[in-house]
């Protein structure tokens, strides 16, 4: 009986390294979200999307923080730099004649505040571009804290013009279906892609608003918690 190709160690180190970015190597930001009521992004994830669907892009990326930080603390501190992004179906087996193919983005709040750094705005042009090219509807879940000011690894940042995230989502208008999904704080960046959705779906503990605490702060507007910034229940 074959018994199947052996693992090599280039494998098998791939398979621990990826390993290293679910729940089960997490278990104190799974905690943290837990004790809060609320799920992990991954766990998002697994009840939006059918079973073994589910393609991921860019998932062992971390924070461009490497002059500063060990590779094995940002690999699950930071892993894949704050956003799961991919393809799947969506009901596939209740549309059996319909294609039910999806992209999707979902912000890890659990990694830096769900902050958008380098690599992660790489990730969401890569998946903006298929979505584009495969005409496919789009699901993204915003939880987050905006701007990430601390990727250090990158030494020329023009105003963050060298992203293209923000022009490629408002460029999918009329072309796919925007569904936009936030529970949670959704500040600044995340607050404009969530926006941006053509059907937005905020929960009751979402707080959404063009500027966090610190930049508002900075701007001489007052200190205000996160809860006070654009709550659902005002």
């Amino acid at each position: 009986m074959s018994q199947g190709p052996i693992p090599t160690d280039a494998q098998m180190h791939l398979d621990q390294t990826k390993a290293e970015t679910l729940d089960d190597a997490r278990t104190r930001a799974t905690e943290r979200r837990h004790s809060k009521g609320y799920r992990t992004a991954r766990e998002n994830l697994q009840d939006l999307v059918d079973d073994s669907s589910f393609i991921e892009y860019g998932q062992l990326a971390v924070a461009a923080q490497r002059d500063r930080r060990d590779p094995a603390t940002l690999r699950v501190d930071t892993a894949a730099d704050g956003v799961i992004t991919g393809t799947a179906t969506i009901n596939a087996a209740l549309c059996p004649n319909e294609r039910t193919d999806v992209a999707i983005a979902i912000y890890d709040y659990s990694v830096l505040a769900g902050t958008q750094g380098f690599f992660h705005h790489q990730k969401l042009d890569r998946i903006f571009e298929i979505a584009e090219r495969e005409r496919l509807p789009f699901v993204m879940y915003t939880e987050g804290g905006g701007g990430r000011p601390g990727d250090t690894d990158v030494k020329v940042n023009i105003a963050g013009l060298n992203s293209t995230s923000f022009s490629r989502w408002a460029g999918l208008t009329g072309k796919v279906p925007r569904i936009t999904v936030n529970n949670g704080y959704c500040f600044a960046g995340n607050a404009a892609l969530f926006g941006a959705g053509d059907v937005r779906i905020a929960t009751k503990s979402s707080s959404i608003g063009m500027a966090g605490p610190a930049m508002i702060e900075g701007g001489g507007l007052g200190v205000f918690h996160p809860d006070e910034i654009g709550p659902v229940n005002t």
